[in-house]
């Protein structure tokens, strides 16, 4: 059997290796009203390299926080980036999101059975924008459902 090889999108996850600080404006959803929050996100590379890291912590205006522990990683077999997300709503990941870089976007889509949620996290030096569009139940067309912009702290 061949082991695994770090390769292009192992490096590419690298951009986002630090700690971040933004705001996030999200749209209304089953779980929160519509809001504005502040955020923290620590990325840092594991396992190698074979691996990013992630916790988040979002403050929203209610004084309630919501917190992520996520991994990123790269499927040997298809060359997609693989996200594993853990959060404090406590749906366990049915499956990973799975998705590739266009251009310097990660593009993502988490599926599961509430509906399918698509990511767009773009690293550009000391800027981190991340976009979360929507399709919940039987909606047809995404809609807004997260618009963040973060500024790197360290790394």
């Amino acid at each position: 059997m061949d082991m695994p090889t770090l390769g292009p999108a192992h490096d590419a996850l690298k951009a986002f290796a630090g700690d971040w600080t933004g705001t996030e404006d999200l749209a209304a959803s089953p779980w929160a009203p519509a809001s504005t929050a502040r955020a923290e996100c620590e990325y840092r590379l594991a396992l190698n390299g074979f691996a990013l890291v992630q916790h988040y912590r979002q403050h929203r205006e209610d004084g309630s926080e919501f917190l992520g522990h996520n991994v990123f990683t790269v499927d040997p077999q298809s060359g997609e980036t693989l996200w594993y997300g853990f959060d404090s709503y406590g749906f366990p990941p049915e499956s990973p999101a799975r998705g590739d870089w266009a251009g310097t976007t990660l593009v993502l889509d988490k599926k599961t059975a509430r509906g399918v949620a698509r990511h767009r996290l773009t690293p550009d030096g000391g800027t981190l924008t991340h976009e979360i569009d929507v399709k919940m139940g039987e909606d047809r067309e995404f809609s807004p459902f997260l618009r963040a912009r973060y500024t790197r702290k360290t790394g």
